[in-house]
C-alpha cells in the first residue's frame, strides 16, 4: 500500500474524541419548519420522530458535532466539493430591490494543493466514521484533482473497498477551448465501508427493442445459452443494465429547476445516485450541499437527510426548494436549520434574510 505524504499532513483521526467533545453543543436550531400538526395527512413513520437537518456552517465542525450521535448511521454520503479549479464562484444577488455581487463559494487556493488535499482528506476520514456498514460514499470531482483524491480514498477506505469510478458525460456543455479536447465529463468516485453495501440494480430503457444473445453462468464464466439442437438462443430486450458511464445533460438556465447557484448539478444525476445506493427510509447526507439538489431528491425519494453548507445563500435556496416541493406535493416532513449562533450569523438572521424574496444569478 502506498503511503501518501503532503506538506503539513495531519491525521485528524487521532483527535476525534477531542473534536466530538469540542463541538458536542456547538449547533442549535434557529428555524424549525413543521407542518405535521397542521395537516391531517399520512406521513412516513420516520417523519414522526425525525427532523431533516440543514446545517449552516463549516463541514468539519458539523461532522464533528454529528459524530456524537450519528457514527456508523449514515447510509449514503454524497459530496460535490470544491474541485481545486482556482475559481471563486460569483453571483449577482437581488434583495430588497437592490442588486449586489457576492461569492457563492470559494475554490481559489493560490495553487496550494497541499491545503486542498488536507481539507478533502479530513472530510474523508470523518465520512468513514459516519458511514454505516452498508453505506456508500460518492465523491464528485473533475479532472483537476480526482486522481489525487482516489489515492486518498484508497488510503482511508482501503483499495479493496473501491466500488466504481462513475463517468458523468454531459454532452450539452459548450467549450471554447482550442488547445485541448472539450472536457465533457466529471468523475464520481464510489467507496464502501464493508462488502455488505447497498447497490440497487437500475435498468435504463432503450430507444428501441434489441435482439440479444442469451447467456448462462457456467462455473463463473458467462457462455452463450443454446437449445437442445445446439443453436444459440436470443431474446428481445427493451432496457439495459446501468453501467458506469452516465449520459445526463448539464442543467441549463431554461430548466424550471435552475436556481442560479453556480455548478448546480442536474436533478436526474442525484436521483440516480440516491436510487442506486440507498433504500426508502435510509439516511442521506451531503456536506457541500450547494443549491440543495441532493437533499431535494432525497426528500422526493422518501429518504431522511442531513445537509450542510457554509454559505447563507445555499441554506436559503435549499430551504426554499424543500418548502416549495412540500407545498406543491402536499407531503410534509419536519425540517430544522441549525447553526452556531455567533455575532455575524445573528446579524444576518436579524435582517430577516431567510424570509425575504431573494433572486440569485450566476455571474458570467
Amino acid at each position: 500500500m502506498v503511503n501518501l505524504i503532503w506538506k503539513k499532513k495531519v491525521d485528524i483521526s487521532v483527535n476525534l474524541e477531542t473534536l466530538k467533545k469540542k463541538y458536542s453543543n456547538f449547533f442549535e436550531s434557529f428555524i424549525v419548519d413543521s407542518y405535521l400538526e397542521d395537516f391531517d395527512i399520512p406521513v412516513n413513520s420516520f417523519s414522526k420522530e425525525w427532523k431533516n437537518k440543514l446545517f449552516w456552517g463549516e463541514n468539519k465542525e458539523v461532522i464533528s458535532y454529528l459524530l456524537n450521535n450519528f457514527e456508523d448511521k449514515i447510509d449514503l454520503i454524497y459530496i460535490d466539493p470544491p474541485f481545486f479549479s482556482g475559481i471563486n464562484y460569483e453571483i449577482e444577488v437581488t434583495k430588497d430591490d437592490k442588486i449586489f455581487d457576492s461569492i457563492a463559494y470559494y475554490d481559489h487556493w493560490e495553487k496550494d494543493l497541499d491545503s486542498y488535499l488536507q481539507m478533502i482528506y479530513e472530510s474523508i476520514v470523518l465520512f468513514k466514521k459516519l458511514l454505516s456498514k452498508t453505506g456508500l460514499v460518492f465523491i464528485h470531482l473533475d479532472w483537476h484533482a480526482s486522481h489525487y483524491i482516489r489515492l486518498i480514498l484508497d488510503e482511508v477506505f482501503g483499495d479493496t473497498n473501491f466500488v466504481n469510478d462513475i463517468v458523468w458525460y454531459y454532452y450539452n456543455k459548450y467549450s471554447s477551448g482550442k488547445k485541448n479536447l472539450p472536457r465533457a465529463h466529471d468523475n464520481i468516485l464510489v467507496y464502501s465501508k464493508s462488502n455488505k453495501y447497498t447497490l440497487n440494480e437500475i435498468r435504463l430503457p432503450r430507444k428501441k427493442p434489441r435482439k440479444q444473445l442469451m447467456r448462462v453462468n457456467v462455473n463463473g464464466v458467462l457462455k452463450n445459452l443454446k437449445d437442445k439442437d445446439g443453436h444459440v438462443k436470443y431474446r428481445v430486450v427493451n432496457d439495459k443494465k446501468l453501467d458506469d458511464v452516465w449520459r445526463i445533460p448539464c442543467l441549463q438556465p431554461a430548466s424550471k429547476e435552475w436556481t442560479g447557484f453556480p455548478t448546480q448539478k442536474h436533478h436526474e444525476l442525484l436521483e440516480r445516485i440516491i436510487r442506486l445506493g440507498s433504500k426508502e427510509g435510509d439516511l442521506i447526507a451531503d456536506f457541500f450541499c450547494g443549491s440543495g439538489t441532493s437533499l431535494l431528491m432525497a426528500e422526493k425519494l422518501k429518504r431522511k437527510w442531513i445537509g450542510c453548507d457554509i454559505s447563507e445563500y445555499s441554506i436559503y435556496l435549499t430551504r426554499n426548494r424543500i418548502l416549495n416541493y412540500q407545498s406543491e406535493s402536499q407531503t410534509y416532513y419536519p425540517l430544522e436549520i441549525l447553526t452556531h449562533l455567533n455575532t455575524e450569523k445573528r446579524e444576518i438572521i436579524a435582517t430577516g434574510f431567510f424570509e425575504k424574496q431573494i433572486s440569485i444569478k450566476r455571474k458570467k
